[in-house]
Order: structure tokens, then C-alpha cells, then sequence
């Protein structure tokens, strides 16, 4: 998504390894696998290296333990460590991964040339994103020509309840599972525009489903104004949803609502359709 503040911006990471399941429920958990993994998530937060005190401090895992585990790590390719300052950093070894989600989610080959029609004909951001419990994620995208300064790539993820794209997929799941989004936790404003109010969020959802398309304008990022529409599966079930992303001066909302929803909206149906 866009945002016009010329200062380079990160959002926050929101995404963190599920909790452990209590001991003795499940015998085929390999609680080693977690922790290993949760080296990885070690470096969420931070662009800078770390050193293993700080992987031991965020991983909560010990510091002996947590020397292992990043030994291990570094051998296998994954960690890559500075011989002056000792510190660690993941490597593009990391990616093998991404690009292996990415050549098997069937909804990305399907969406593929979708996207990229719909950005080539209104010149601006198109993003393909899926759901993760309160989150969304960003899985393809194409961007504009114009300068973005949020630190927006595939894999990013931001709230349900303040983005279009999660507010399509939210309005079209069952009510009670929407509901059990919206109460989880404390809904935070990112800006002042954010919609925080749970009633004022149902409402939202019950115009999606007349409307067939989402608008989030400036409740992410200051300057962004985001629309979208959701995308099923065969069965009936929303999947994900297409978004397209610009900002303003350039645009105004009611020219996002005039021009783009029914570019969304058809992109959205034709991915629908695609057999996937």
C-alpha cells in the first residue's frame, strides 16, 4: 500500500510462532522444531544483525540452547555470521522457501496475469493478499511507477480490521469466526482515520456484501487510500482478495471509488472464475 510521507517507514511485524501446545497433548509435537524456527522469527523486528545474547533474549530459549540451534543454522546455510562483530543475519538461503510457497499456491498462477492486467491498466499498486487469523498477508504484487515509501513486499503482513483487503475476506466469512477476529484483542489505530469501533466495523462488513468491494482510506498508512474486493474458491469460500493500493494528492476517494472498484472487482470475479 502507498503512503505519500517521505519518510521511509517499516511497519511492525505482527506475526509470531503459534504457543506450544501444553504438555502431553500432543506426542508428535517436536518441541526442537519450534525453537529452531523461532530463531528465524528472532529477526522480525530488527534490520540490524544479532548477536546470539539477543537471539538467546528473544527466542526465550536459553543461551546454550540458542547457541546450538544458530551453530546448526550457519552450517546448514541458513544464518550467516560477521567475523569482526560476531553478530548473525539471515541469508537469501531464506527465500528457497518463499519461492517454493510461491511456485505451489495455486491461487498465485491463477491470479498471476489478473494482477498484472489490472495494474497495467490503471498504472498503480495491485496486491494479491490471503488471510492469517487476524492478519493478511501479502503474497504477489505489482507496483506503480510512482515512489512507495512503505516497506511493503511479499510476506508483509498487516491487520485484518484496518485494510481493505482484510475487511472483503472478513465480511464473507461466518459471522461468528468474524466476530471471534474482531474480539480477540485491543483493535489499535495506526492513524487517526483507523476504524476502531466494533460496531462501526460490522457495519462495514454488511456494505462489503452489497457492494462487493472494501475501502480503506488512510487507516493503515497516512496518505494511502486502498480498495478491494475478495476472491472465492470454487466452493463458495473467500480465499483471499485483490487490492488496489494509490495515494493521495493523486487521488481522491471518491475517484478510488468511480475508477477502481470496478476494476477490483472484475479482476477479483475473474480470478473467481478460474477454475482454481
Amino acid at each position: 500500500m502507498e503512503n505519500q510521507n517521505p519518510d521511509r517507514f517499516t511497519p511492525p511485524a505482527l506475526f509470531s510462532l503459534p504457543p506450544s501446545p501444553s504438555e502431553g497433548d500432543d506426542r508428535l509435537y517436536v518441541g526442537a522444531v519450534r525453537k529452531a524456527l523461532s530463531v528465524f522469527y528472532a529477526f522480525q523486528e530488527k534490520d540490524d544483525p544479532l548477536s546470539l545474547s539477543e537471539i538467546a533474549a528473544r527466542t526465550g530459549i536459553g543461551r546454550s540452547a540458542a547457541q546450538r540451534f544458530v551453530h546448526t543454522l550457519r552450517i546448514l546455510g541458513y544464518l550467516q555470521q560477521d567475523p569482526a562483530t560476531r553478530r548473525y543475519r539471515l541469508t537469501a538461503r531464506m527465500l528457497d522457501f518463499a519461492c517454493a510457497y510461491l511456485r505451489n499456491d495455486p491461487l498465485v498462477a491463477a491470479a498471476f496475469g489478473y494482477l498484472r492486467e489490472a495494474s497495467r491498466r490503471t498504472g498503480e499498486t495491485v496486491n494479491l493478499t490471503r488471510r492469517d487469523d487476524d492478519q493478511i498477508i501479502f503474497v504477489a504484487r505489482f507496483t506503480s511507477t510512482t515512489v512507495i515509501s512503505a516497506d511493503l513486499v511479499i510476506g508483509s503482513r498487516l491487520p485484518v480490521f484496518c485494510t481493505s483487503p482484510g475487511r472483503a475476506m472478513l465480511a464473507h466469512l461466518p459471522a461468528a469466526v468474524a466476530d471471534d477476529i474482531l474480539s480477540a484483542g485491543p483493535l489499535h489505530a495506526h492513524t487517526p482515520h483507523t476504524i476502531t469501533d466494533r460496531k462501526a466495523l460490522t457495519t462495514r462488513l454488511e456494505d462489503v456484501r452489497r457492494n462487493g468491494f472494501e475501502t480503506a482510506f488512510q487507516e493503515t498508512f497516512s496518505g494511502d487510500l486502498s480498495i478491494a474486493a475478495p476472491i472465492f474458491r470454487k466452493d463458495g469460500r473467500v480465499c483471499a482478495a485483490v487490492n488496489i493500493a494509490v495515494a493521495t494528492p493523486r487521488w481522491s476517494p471518491e475517484r478510488v471509488i468511480d475508477e477502481l472498484a470496478p476494476v477490483v472487482v472484475e479482476t477479483a470475479r475473474a480470478i473467481s472464475a478460474n477454475g482454481w
